[in-house]
């Protein structure tokens, strides 16, 4: 355990995902994710509530990246995506806010 902001430094990730999706974040729902692109430019912007919410979203990705339980793209790689609707909504263990960007993750195998 991390003592400055006391989440877990280490992860065990199993098949079934039960480490996705902290009770804090289900329970808090002022943990959250809030993507957007740049008006400007076509940056991307993913602005995280607090650290857990972000911790969260980084073992959602971890997850999918081991056990590649998202939709197949061509065949050839995966899709992860975290879609917002009905209000502020719990995808995959990340609360996304219904005014977020749709967040789509692209992985070729390899």
């Amino acid at each position: 355990m991390n003592t400055k902001n006391k989440l877990p430094n280490t992860i065990t990730l199993t098949p079934n995902g039960d480490e996705i999706g902290s009770p804090e974040l289900r329970n808090n729902t002022h943990h959250f994710l809030s993507a957007s692109i740049g008006e400007k430019n076509t940056d991307v912007y993913l602005n995280f509530s607090t650290r857990r919410a972000m911790y969260d979203f980084a073992v959602s990705l971890l997850h999918e990246a081991v056990y590649e339980n998202g939709g197949m793209v061509n065949g050839k790689g995966g899709l992860k995506e975290f879609l917002p609707s009905n209000g502020e909504r719990v995808v995959d263990g990340v609360r996304v806010k219904e005014d977020s960007s749709r967040i789509f993750v692209f992985y070729n195998e390899g």
